[in-house]
């Protein structure tokens, strides 16, 4: 058979994996992208086979049907998947944007960290993408906000806008409200008045000055010039205007009125302000005509002014009961000896107690001085000595330790004194207390020719410049000859008045002393060895031996030795006494002290004039100033300077060549130039001759006091060391003394009786005792029932005794517990319940006070051991008589009447009747009375009770109702004033401040309390309360007896009232009037002395001339007011200083201009502080800072301009704006440098790159294999595809596809992108990358189109086929195919028999022994059987047919095998799928 194979390939619809189709160029927000697409199709392929088909025919020879064979074509059609790459452009939404719902565009933003600028937040509901902060709008917030748009943004002057807020500007005048958004005005007049000389008048958004009458204005629109003459409206005078000449006037009033202060205006003057009216004492004013009074106690004598003393013991009106005592303005009783003065005052009361003098005995226990005191013996020491804690033993006062002493070198103390002493080459000064230098020199002992320098102990001569000493070493000789010598004595003759001493190489205008001896010591001249002699050897031997026999002397002293470590004159000091830093030497003989101490001990600054290590520099200062003893700085007086004051006049010289005379007192310092005195500190006054006034000292009285006002009284003009009051102590006398100490400094101890403490200002003693004390001193224990300080406190112990001190409760025998109110616990009895109780038997109990069992009843005995022979208290006595019936000891028998019982003794026999016991009643006495502790008992037939006095009630259990009394409760009471009265007795107990039977008095005076019992304490004319005793004290006087004046600062009725006087008044502790001090007046003195007044009640009139000058409201004096000085105050103070004497240097800074009369700074715009010291707070500028500034961003303002200084990427007037794109830095004047597109920072100008790119300037791409934002991500490409450095796409090599180039080209497909199909014509399969075609096996070719040649498979065709017979085998696999009518694997065998067809796989259909054609199956019958499989048998008489079918099957056969060749190189198709079938004839 031939099969033949067709193929047919149609293109199918294909299916495409794209982005959604909706999305059309030109709509909002789309952007274009490539897409790569695999197409995939099925295609169709029609196959064909042919095979022989048995079929019957018609018109067979001599039949009418035969069996034939026909060919048969089949057709079936087959499918296979075919794919193609395919690169197309799609829609996409751009970056940043998405679609929602099918919108017609990518109208959605997406909302990323950086999406949102200025502070946006992304949002998370609605359309709107960022949620933006207030002052910022847009759909990403990059707007700002104009807030000034719309109604100027609630701004009263202008809006400012800024980026995202705004601010609110005012006018010039004004300044901006608390609310920020009103313009309040300015009132520029508030602030140094506007700087208006006189009246500064406020406008709004403005101001201008004025000038009060008599001036007028300066070009300048502030300073005034006054129009000097009184005949333009009488110089603004009130009254009477004066011309004084030179184009001045003055202003003066009438008769009983005064200048005002502005000097121009008058006030009617008060009579008192002046001399007190005249009064001696207390002065009013009524219509400007004085009204003398006195104080209590005196009398305004008959002219009407002076005060008289009342004498109230000749006018009896002191009342006392025995002498009176006239004092000023009061009086005090007297009582004869053996009474003492009762608490009143006035009455004096009898000594009954016998007075024992405690210091008769062993001196009271004193050292020294005893005094007898009703507290016991007070002691006190002899001088030098003082008290010991123990307040008896006197101990000795170590003056030379406690620094009283006056020795100004040594100090020796010795019991009850001190005595002073020098060192070496001093001697004891006349006042005992100082040391002089032994000057030999100025003895006129040392015969030097030249010079002489005193030494310690000694001298030593030495000679001018051009000599040398002698060996003599007195005489100096002319180093140059005779005219030299003679030269320099002439020069000596001119300089005979100034005293010159020469150092050799030196020359000194008096030097100081310890120059001289410092000299002295460095002289380049032996002075301890021999020399040769001269024609006067005699005499230089006498004068050598007589100077070596003193100066061996001074040696003898100087060999002490001292041992141990010590040292000094007397061998007493030791490393340990080194002060200042002082450190001992290597020897630990002596002090090494620091630069700027000596003295042994390093105890001493540096001498004047001499400074530094051991004190051997010299001080170079001129003009007396002083060098610091440390480093030598130089300190120059008051109007000196320099570094070495050299720029100055000595002390007391002035003008040109320092040659005119200071007229300043004790020759003070003047000014260099003027001769105006310059004073010391604490001095003032244009001679120096005043004291600092109060509360001010140091140089020109320009530094305040640093003290409390309160509590001390000034301070030391010089120093300004505080001056405390008594009873204050500390650097400002802010702390109060110790206790136990007093008065001024408290150096003061107290001395009172028990260590009490005492006032703080006087010492008087408090009236505050200690514990367990109380008295006047002190002196007396409490009373029962009292403890505590002042004995102040009662005792809560139920009635029983405390100790005084601590209140403990001493508790009765049987009590115990904190208030004695708990019996003792069982077992223990008596005081302090410490004794065991004895076992009491039967019930038996121990009494808690005597320790006594208490039997029950029917028992007796010590310890109730024993029953009682008789029947409790009804059996008295043992019965004689016998009876048959008994008696219980504890319960009795009783059959009587009531009222009665009966008692049956068994031993008696008798029957006895009593009446019912005490408590008892009824019938047998077996009720018990129900009466309280307050009846005498019961009626024993009824019961009833009857009370004592005083009560009433069925039980006796109520007192008598007030006002009732006595038995039974039927008398009345007559007490009055509310006095209680006794229920019992009807005696009246009368309440505080009431006496008498009926309490109807009232108490007299001097007395109160209960009773009036107790004596009134109330001093100087207190009065006292009757009830309680308060003393209400008279004005002026305070304290619990009205013993102490009113303190300073208080007076009037208990000292409740403040005084109010001011500049140092006094107040009277009475009435509170102010006695004003020199200067002052006023009802407070508050007011300064009015102009051209001054003294005491500003009495005295000023004689000042000058515009200018000004009258000391104190002492008159005319001095200058700050800001003028010379003559009559005409010139100003000069340019940097300012005050009184223009005497300060300003200490403005920052070109700040100071005024000459306050020194207060004017700064410049853009400073303020007192000295102009602190610029600007940020946020403002200007005059005073006083304007806000208006940068933006965090742009600073210039502190005087207001001119804003951008921060850098800042720019603009406002620095509103931000640096335009390109430009960074400070006013944007950089230019960027970024490159591949990067953002450019406009701050510092760094560069954000974008994505994809890196560097510094952004200008390299990201190395392979990164990509995207700072090149952080890590390409995903694979099979060395490249990686997009930007979006990190990946472009994949050839042969290879996928988003990650993770995929080989398809089946079909190589190359880049695999869009090329592979060119093969058998199995379209070719290489991925390279596309060249990979054969299947059985074809060759560079595209597969060449069969394997026969004989021949295999890939590449090249295997040779192994089949017998020449069989052909399968190009691909090698397989043999076998010719019809063969078979085996190599088609060895035949087929044969049963079988065939090809690979003998059909079975033969021949009968009768027919044999079986091996290609084709065909049956070769024997004779007699013909049909196609012998099953026909032939028929015997038509041989002739038989034969012809014979031979016509011979032919056929012939035919078949001239096919068979054909038929072995066909092969059988192979049909993997059918899918349509047709047949052809």
């Amino acid at each position: 058979m031939v099969i033949d194979i067709f193929i047919l390939c149609f293109l199918s619809v294909t299916t495409r994996i794209a982005s959604s189709l909706e999305l059309q160029p030109g709509m909002p927000n789309v952007c274009t992208d490539q897409e790569l697409s695999m197409l995939g199709s099925s295609q169709p392929c029609v196959q064909a086979f042919t095979r022989m088909v048995k079929v019957w025919r018609q018109g067979c020879t001599g039949r009418s049907w035969c069996v034939g064979y026909e060919r048969r074509t089949t057709y079936y059609t087959v499918y296979r998947q075919a794919y193609n790459m395919d690169r197309r452009t799609v829609y996409k939404c751009c970056p940043g944007w998405k679609q929602k719902n099918g919108e017609m565009g990518c109208l959605h933003r997406i909302c990323a960290p950086n999406t949102c600028f200025n502070g946006g937040r992304c949002s998370e509901l609605g359309d709107q993408i960022c949620q933006c902060p207030q002052g910022f709008q847009g759909t990403r917030c990059q707007y700002d906000v104009n807030e000034c748009e719309g109604n100027d943004g609630g701004c009263e002057g202008y809006c400012c806008n800024t980026i995202g807020s705004f601010y609110c500007k005012c006018p010039q005048g004004s300044r901006l409200g608390p609310d920020g958004k009103s313009c309040q005005d300015v009132n520029e007049c508030e602030e140094l008045n506007g700087g208006c000389q006189q009246v500064c008048v406020n406008t709004p958004g403005s101001y201008h000055c004025e000038c009060s009458h008599g001036f007028r204005m300066h070009t300048d629109g502030r300073t005034c010039i006054a129009v000097n003459s009184c005949s333009v409206k009488n110089g603004g005078c009130e009254q009477r205007c004066v011309d004084t000449g030179n184009h001045l006037y003055r202003c003066e009033c009438r008769k009983n009125y005064q200048l005002t202060r502005d000097g121009k205006h008058c006030e009617l003057r008060d009579s008192c302000e002046e001399r007190n009216g005249g009064c001696a004492q207390m002065c009013d004013s009524h219509g400007g005509l004085p009204q003398c009074s006195c104080r209590p106690g005196f009398t305004l004598s008959e002219d009407g002014k002076g005060c008289e003393d009342i004498d109230e013991c000749r006018e009896d009106h002191a009342k006392c009961s025995h002498g009176c005592v006239n004092m000023p303005g009061s009086f005090i009783c007297v009582c004869n000896p053996g009474f003492e003065l009762g608490a009143d005052g006035k009455q004096c009361y009898r000594i009954e107690m016998e007075i024992v003098n405690s210091c008769e005995k062993d001196n009271g226990g004193c050292s020294h001085r005893c005094e007898h005191t009703t507290g016991g013996p007070l002691c006190s020491c002899n001088h030098g000595y003082h008290l010991d804690h123990d307040r008896k033993t006197c101990v000795g006062n170590d003056e030379c330790v406690n620094g009283e002493s006056c020795c100004s070198q040594l100090c020796r103390n010795y019991p009850g004194g001190y005595e002073c002493s020098c060192s070496a080459g001093h001697r004891p000064n006349p006042d005992g207390c100082g040391c002089d230098e032994v000057d030999q020199c100025l003895s006129q002992t040392s015969g030097c020719e030249h010079y002489c320098v005193n030494a310690w102990g000694s001298y030593e001569c030495f000679c001018r410049l051009g000599f040398r000493l002698e060996q003599d070493k007195h005489s100096c000789t002319s180093l140059y000859g005779r005219d030299l010598l003679e030269e320099e004595d002439e020069g000596n003759e001119d300089d005979e008045d100034v005293e010159v001493r020469r150092i050799p190489g030196l020359l000194f205008r008096q030097p100081p002393q310890l120059l001289q001896y410092t000299a002295a010591l460095h002289s380049p001249y032996n002075t301890g060895e021999g020399g040769g002699h001269d024609d006067d050897g005699g005499d230089y031997d006498n004068d050598e031996e007589a100077a070596s026999a003193h100066l061996g002397e001074l040696r003898l002293v100087s060999q002490i030795v001292c041992l141990g470590g010590s040292f000094g004159l007397d061998c007493g000091l030791s490393c340990e006494d080194c002060v200042n830093g002082g450190v001992c030497s290597a020897d630990r003989d002596h002090c090494e002290c620091t630069p700027g101490w000596t003295g042994i001990t390093c105890n001493q600054t540096c001498p004047q004039g001499t400074y530094g290590q051991a004190c051997n520099s010299l001080c170079r200062c001129q003009n007396g100033g002083s060098c610091d003893p440390v480093t030598g700085s130089c300190l120059c007086p008051t109007g000196v300077q320099g570094l070495l004051c050299e720029d100055g006049c000595p002390s007391g010289h002035f003008g040109r060549f320092c040659q005119r005379k200071c007229n300043c007192p004790n020759n003070g310092r003047c000014h260099r130039v003027f001769g105006s005195c310059l004073c010391s500190p604490g001095l003032y006054g244009r001679f120096c001759h005043l004291p600092c006034p109060r509360w001010t000292h140091g140089a020109a009285c320009s530094r305040e006091c640093d003290c409390d006002l309160q509590r001390s009284t000034g301070c030391d003009p010089r120093k300004g060391t505080c001056w405390c009051k008594a009873g204050y102590r500390g650097p400002r006398c802010e702390s109060e003394c110790e206790l136990g100490s007093f008065g001024p400094g408290c150096e003061q101890q107290c001395e009172c009786p028990g260590g009490g403490s005492c006032d703080l200002t006087s010492g008087v003693c408090n009236q505050k005792c200690p514990a367990g004390l109380h008295g006047e001193k002190c002196q007396l224990d409490c009373n029962a029932g009292q403890f505590g300080d002042n004995c102040s406190l009662s005792c809560d112990c139920g009635g029983s005794s405390c100790d005084p001190v601590t209140g403990q409760c001493d508790c009765p025998a049987g009590k115990t517990g904190q208030s004695c109110q708990e019996d003792c616990p069982d077992g223990f009895w008596g005081l302090k319940c410490q004794s065991l109780c004895s076992p009491c038997e039967n019930g038996g109990s121990c009494n808690k006070q005597t320790g006594v069992c208490d039997c029950r009843p029917g028992f007796t005995r010590m310890l109730c051991q024993d029953e009682c022979p008789y029947h409790g208290s009804c059996c008295l006595t043992h019965c004689s008589y016998q009876s048959d019936s008994s008696c219980n000891p504890q319960t009795g028998h009783s059959f009587v009447l009531p009222g009665k019982i009966t008692c049956d003794c068994t031993m008696c026999n008798i029957r006895a009747y009593y009446l019912c016991e005490a408590g008892d009643w009824g019938l047998g006495c077996t009720s018990k009375c129900l009466c309280g502790e307050n009846s005498v008992g019961c009626d024993p037939v009824s019961g009833l009770c009857s009370c004592d006095a005083g009560f009433t009630g069925d039980n006796c259990e109520q007192r008598c109702m007030q006002g009732l009394f006595g038995k039974r409760c039927s008398q009345t009471c007559v007490c009055q004033n509310g006095a209680r009265c006794d229920h019992v007795t009807g005696q009246c107990s009368c309440g505080a401040g009431w006496t008498g039977d009926s309490c109807q008095l009232a108490c007299p005076a001097g007395q109160y309390g209960h009773h009036c019992s107790q004596q009134c304490v109330c001093e100087n004319g207190g009065l006292c309360d009757r009830i309680t005793g308060q003393c209400f004290c008279p004005a002026g006087w305070t304290g619990a007896s009205c013993e102490l004046e009113c303190e300073e600062g208080s007076f009037g009725e208990a000292c409740a009232l403040s005084c109010h006087c001011a500049n140092g008044g006094l107040c009277d502790r009475v009435t509170g009037l102010c006695s004003c001090s020199s200067g002052w007046t006023g009802k407070h003195c508050q007011k300064a002395c009015p102009a051209g007044s001054y003294g005491l009640n500003c009495s005295q009139a000023c004689q000042c001339l000058g515009t200018h000058e000004q009258c000391h409201p104190v002492s008159g004096k005319c001095t200058c007011p700050p800001g003028y000085y010379g003559m009559h105050c005409g010139l100003r103070c000069r340019e940097g200083s300012y005050g009184p004497g223009c005497k300060l240097r300003c200490r403005c800074t920052n070109s700040g201009r100071c005024d000459f009369r306050t020194g207060a700074c004017q700064c410049p715009a853009g400073f303020i502080g007192a000295d102009c010291s602190f610029g600007c707070p940020t946020g403002h500028f200007g005059k005073d800072c006083a304007l806000l500034c208006s940068c933006g961003e965090g742009g600073q303002c210039h502190p005087a301009t207001g001119r804003c200084i951008c921060t850098p990427g800042r720019m603009g007037h406002l620095c509103q704006q931000v640096c335009p794109r390109g430009r960074y830095g400070t006013l944007c004047k950089h230019t960027c440098d970024c490159q591949s597109g990067a953002l450019c920072d406009p701050v510092d100008g760094s560069c954000t790159c974008g994505l994809g790119w890196t560097g510094q300037r952004c200008d390299r791409a990201c190395a392979q294999g990164k990509y995207g934002a700072g090149c952080a991500l890590d390409c995903p490409c694979l099979n060395n595809g490249t990686c997009d450095h930007i979006s990190g796409s990946c472009t994949c090599p050839a042969g290879y596809y996928g988003h990650a180039c993770q995929l080989e080209c398809p089946f079909g497909f190589f190359g880049a992108s695999c869009t090329r199909p592979c060119d093969c014509r058998v199995g379209q399969t070719c290489n991925h990358v390279t596309g060249v075609c990979v054969c299947p096996p059985g074809y060759r070719g560079a595209q597969c189109q060449t069969r394997c040649e026969s004989g021949r498979y295999g890939q590449e065709c090249q295997q040779s086929c192994d089949c017998a017979g020449g069989s052909p085998c399968d190009p691909a696999t090698g397989q043999c195919l076998c010719p019809t009518g063969w078979a085996g694997q190599r088609c060895e065998k035949e087929c044969g028999g049963q079988s065939f067809g090809p690979g003998c796989s059909l079975q033969c259909q021949c009968s009768h022994g027919a044999q079986c054609n091996g290609r084709s199956g065909q049956c070769v019958c024997t004779p007699r059987w013909l049909g196609p499989t012998c099953t026909e048998e032939l028929l015997e008489h038509i041989p002739a047919v038989l034969n012809s079918s014979w031979a016509q099957r011979k032919r056929r056969a012939g035919s078949v095998k001239a096919a068979q060749p054909r038929e072995r190189a066909g092969g059988s198709p192979t049909l993997s799928s059918t899918l349509k079938t047709e047949t052809f004839a």
